[in-house]
């Protein structure tokens, strides 16, 4: 929104504060719009070169405003806080470097409330800059230097301020004694030396007095200030309020809320609504929306012939319910949560932007859109199942959005990552831009980001078995859990990991501003966690009775494969070697010894984990299983040792071969000699170490005869199993709870506003992740609101909300050009039509395979090679997105990036026809629909008429069907009229359709 008479250079809000540069004195008013800050709630201030550059921070209740000194360089910070202005000491340079602050009672006046002046520069930062050489950030080595430099006005009043207050026992600090001297008066003529500084006066010049045009301008601009923070609509950091919905101009147009907040748009500035799309483009639009598939041919005629009033509301209750629809707006939210596949390892063994059988977490996404799951129990699943619902294997997929941000080596990336990335998809907030010094727009400060750091400090990911499978890198559950419980965490000076700052150690919590109206409003931010108690299974989750099994069924088969490997050695028609026959009826032995083994500890096992140990069944069992290992053991031995004898042979037989060759006819000193004593001296080697593995096996064998002869005990070897910790922080669940709190003034508008994006094509803020000073104002903001509410009250149900958007009158309206609406809202912000929009890579693929019907809808299960691209027939959401490894077609298209994807920007360019034409994948496709029309039609009309349905998912215009059957009946010259021709030209058609621009575009 502009603001209001001369305001308008600079005109920023940020939280509850706003700024504004007046475009004629260039004087600065920033202004609390609460009234939790009482009376000194507004500063005017203004600069000899024009508006100066500032910014704004609102942190913990207070409002921080840097002073720029002559050079443009951060000096120091002011601080609103209830009592009034103070300094705070989080700015980029020390608190050292500000002159003068103000610190005045809430019922001053309103003149003697103003504070610190820009002109301050003048006479005072010239002679500080060099304190930064000294001072670096968030350290003052001697605050008295202030006192020292001799063109300070206030240097000796300074000292002499400070010996007073120290005599007096009272605190005497730099920020103490600042805050005094702001509101005396140094020369006596009446005004504070704040309101001198602030209107460009000396303090200590009694003749150099503030005028009356002055302070009426000071006036002026606080009551015009007043009239437009009134009108200022947007405040994305309060709790949302459900705003009265405009009453309909056209009550024939609104079908439901929202098209009544988008008819005052039109009234209000003149526009008049597009009418209702064609039914087939309208068809194909939600088809593509909702399920992102077209309709079939069938389903076009079946929608064509339908007469019914609610006809339209049918199909979308249909399309609501498919299972594709899971799959199409899943892939729309792992943009959003940016979900990567796993890219591999790279040297040194890290992994990269994720882990092995993440595909788990995208199946959860899936099935949670297309069961309504809800979005607040969604969240709480994503950031905290672990906590939530420590045994649910379905919810604890839902991790993965923590997992996706994992980095082997460096702990600092990945934390980074994490709050990054949470903030701004979940949020809507840049709170990563706080890592290194404050915010420097929104009201979040360097603190603040390192509470949040807190809350995901503790995590770590692991991978659990799954039922059928006991090798974790095969498959497995990949998840988060806390495990650095005590882990402190330090505020980085400059965000350095380098730098640890372990006096400042910060509490889990989030920045205050954002805490609306929910309960940690009243704790400033600080999170109320508790630690969780997990459930044993969850702390061990090996002994989980399916692991048992799958333990066993996985020895057994070791077992079946070495008795079947023993069989087909004696069936050999060739006489197998003794010594190979032996070591296999050894493997035998040593694996029936480890079954027997394994089951009487886990008989064992189980009667512990049921609190029966030092029970008569338990003595028994533990005994038993321990003489099994024993005797597993010396089967193990033997194996050893007859293998540690052959190798013994094989090295003896080597010597005796090299030797031979060392001590023949050769000369001596031929080259042949000498190589043949070389490979002697290796054989001694190698048999020197055969004889000493031989003597090691024959002393472990005589070990375990001893062992198996002794007395009997309990003290059976437990199986190795992953053990974790029995509690978890509870940060993330408490965080969690936060975010899904009703009162929370955010997730609900992200989440909404990335909803519209996609069924819009451009959000309400255009910014989906920066809902702050940093991104754009929202077009409609009183609709954003409602939608938020509307969204909450229906239990955070994307269905209701797709139903809701879909159906409004706004949604169906046609999207064909109007000039007089042009010329009033030429970049249609406030939605007279409907936008167009390019088909996503997904869908271009997804729509190919599906027009020939060769679309596989398999759902769910393990990454596609994304080699396979073009030759799998499986839906696009399935095939590997990673780091480096993504299907070339999906991102000549325009496909998901792995680094951070909240909104495509799709392109027009060459390369995407060219695919469209001489693709293997689009030839493919096209030879195969063409096969398939031929057959079905009686002539080249019926064929093109058929084609167009099944590509462009409508009837072709009579102009268009002539062209075609001109073009399938055209012949070059001199070539025969084959049937082979004829198909040629038909699958060239289809071809030309794929690169229809109603192929690509949603209409």
């Amino acid at each position: 929104m502009a603001c209001p008479g001369r305001f308008p250079s600079v005109c920023e809000q940020h939280g509850n504060f706003l700024l504004v540069v007046a475009r004629r004195s260039g004087r600065v008013l920033v202004k609390d719009s609460t009234s939790s800050h009482g009376q000194a709630n507004w500063i005017v201030s203004s600069h000899s070169n024009g508006p100066p550059r500032r910014r704004i921070d609102v942190a913990g209740g207070h409002l921080k405003l840097p002073v720029m000194s002559m050079a443009e360089q951060p000096r120091g910070v002011l601080r609103l806080s209830p009592g009034g202005w103070t300094v705070s000491r989080c700015g980029t340079f020390a608190a050292l470097s500000l002159s003068l602050l103000v610190a005045l009672p809430g019922g001053a006046t309103p003149a003697n409330r103003a504070a610190l002046s820009a002109h301050y520069d003048r006479f005072l930062v010239q002679e500080l800059k060099q304190c930064s050489t000294c001072h670096r950030p968030g350290e003052v080595k001697d605050p008295q230097t202030l006192e020292e430099f001799p063109h300070n006005p206030f240097g000796h009043r300074l000292k002499l301020l400070g010996d007073e207050l120290r005599a007096a026992n009272r605190p005497a600090d730099l920020e103490s004694r600042l805050i005094r001297i702001a509101g005396e008066d140094a020369d006596g003529d009446g005004f504070a030396n704040e309101m001198e500084l602030l209107l460009g006066h000396e303090p200590g010049r009694s003749e150099d007095v503030p005028t009356a045009d002055e302070l009426a301008d000071i006036d002026g601009l606080r009551k015009e200030f007043e009239a437009f923070l009134a009108s200022y609509r947007w405040r994305p950091f309060d709790s949302v309020e459900r705003p009265k919905v405009p009453d309909a101009r056209d009550p024939g147009w609104v079908r439901n809320p929202i098209d009544a907040f988008i008819a005052a748009g039109h009234g209000s500035h003149g526009l008049k609504p597009r009418g209702e799309a064609p039914r087939e483009v309208l068809l194909r639009r939600v088809y593509v929306d909702l399920i992102g598939l077209p309709p079939t041919p069938e389903e076009q005629l079946a929608f064509l012939a339908d007469t019914g009033p609610d006809a339209y509301e049918r199909v979308v209750e249909r399309l609501l319910n498919d299972p594709r629809h899971g799959e199409r707006w899943g892939r729309h939210w792992m943009d959003v949560w940016r979900y990567s596949d796993w890219a591999g390892w790279t040297d040194g063994k890290q992994v990269r932007d994720s882990q092995r059988h993440i595909w788990r977490w995208r199946d959860w996404i899936v099935e949670s859109l297309n069961e309504d799951k809800g979005y607040d129990r969604m969240l709480l699943e994503m950031l905290a199942a672990d906590e939530l619902a420590p045994l649910d294997t379905n919810a604890l997929r839902a991790t993965g959005f923590l997992v996706r941000n994992y980095k082997m080596l460096s702990r600092e990336q990945w934390m980074e990552d994490t709050i990054k990335h949470t903030s701004q998809a979940l949020l809507g907030v840049t709170i990563g831009c706080a890592k290194c010094h404050d915010h420097m727009t929104d009201p979040i400060s360097q603190a603040d980001y390192f509470r949040m750091r807190a809350i995901f400090d503790p995590h770590h990911v692991r991978t659990d078995r799954v039922p059928g499978e006991v090798d974790r890198d095969r498959d497995g559950l990949v998840r988060a859990f806390d495990t650095l419980t005590n882990n402190l965490t330090p505020l980085l000076v400059r965000g350095d990991e380098r730098h640890p700052d372990t006096n400042r150690l910060m509490s889990a919590g989030v920045p205050a501003a954002l805490t609306g109206a929910t309960s940690l409003a009243r704790t400033g931010g600080a999170l109320e966690a508790a630690p969780v108690k997990l459930p044993y299974l969850a702390a061990q989750p090996d002994r989980r009775e399916f692991v048992r099994h799958d333990v066993v069924a996985d020895a057994e088969r070791t077992l079946e494969q070495a008795k079947e490997t023993l069989a087909g050695l004696v069936k050999e028609e060739q006489e197998p070697k003794a010594d190979k026959v032996a070591e296999q009826e050894l493997l035998v032995v040593v694996a029936d010894a480890k079954l027997a083994a394994l089951r009487g500890v886990l008989a064992a096992e189980i009667l512990e984990d049921s609190g029966r140990k030092g029970s008569a069944d338990w003595t028994s069992a533990a005994t038993a299983a321990e003489r099994l290992q024993r005797i597993a053991a010396r089967a193990q031995t033997k194996l050893d040792l007859h293998r540690a004898t052959v190798a013994l042979a094989a090295a003896q037989a080597k010597v005796d071969e090299a030797g031979a060759a060392a001590t023949g006819e050769a000369d001596a000193d031929s080259p042949e000699r000498k190589k043949a004593k070389e490979k002697l001296e290796k054989a001694d080697k190698e048999l020197e170490s055969a004889q000493g593995k031989l003597a090691e096996a024959e002393k472990a064998l005589a070990s375990a005869d001893e062992k198996l002869d002794a007395e009997p005990s309990t003290a059976y070897k437990p199986r190795e199993v992953q053990s974790f910790p029995e509690e978890s922080t509870g940060r993330r669940l408490a965080f969690a709870r936060w975010i899904t709190d009703p009162a929370n003034p955010l997730a609900a508008r992200v989440a909404m506003n990335h909803v519209w994006l996609r069924h819009f094509g451009r959000g309400i803020v255009p910014t989906p992740t920066d809902f702050g000073r940093g991104g754009r104002p929202p077009s409609n903001p009183e609709l954003l609101d409602w939608l938020a509410a509307e969204f909450m009250a229906r239990g955070w149900s994307f269905r209701e909300m797709h139903r809701l958007l879909v159906t409004s009158s706004t949604y169906r309206m046609a999207s064909t050009p109007d000039e007089a609406n042009a010329a009033i809202d030429p970049d249609n912000e406030f939605l007279w039509r409907m936008n167009s929009r390019r088909l996503e890579a997904e869908a271009v693929r997804d729509s190919l395979l599906f027009a020939a019907g060769g679309l596989d809808s398999t759902m769910g299960g393990p990454e596609i090679d994304h080699e396979l691209g073009l030759v799998s027939k499986r839906r696009s959401i399935y095939l590997r997105l990673a780091a480096e490894k993504e299907v070339e077609f999906l991102r000549i298209f325009d496909g998901p990036m792995v680094t951070e994807c909240y909104e495509r920007r799709p392109s027009v360019m060459p390369q995407q026809a060219l695919a469209l034409a001489n693709s293997e994948l689009a030839l493919r496709e096209a030879t195969t629909l063409a096969g398939q029309l031929a057959a079905s039609s009686d002539d080249e009309e019926s064929f093109v008429t058929q084609a167009f349905r099944r590509v462009l998912a409508r009837a072709p215009q009579a102009e268009e069907t002539e062209l075609c059957r001109e073009f399938l009946e055209a012949r070059e010259p001199d070539s025969e009229a084959s049937a082979d021709a004829l198909q040629r030209r038909r699958s060239h058609l289809i071809l030309v359709l794929f690169n229809h621009n109603d192929f690509v575009t949603v209409r």
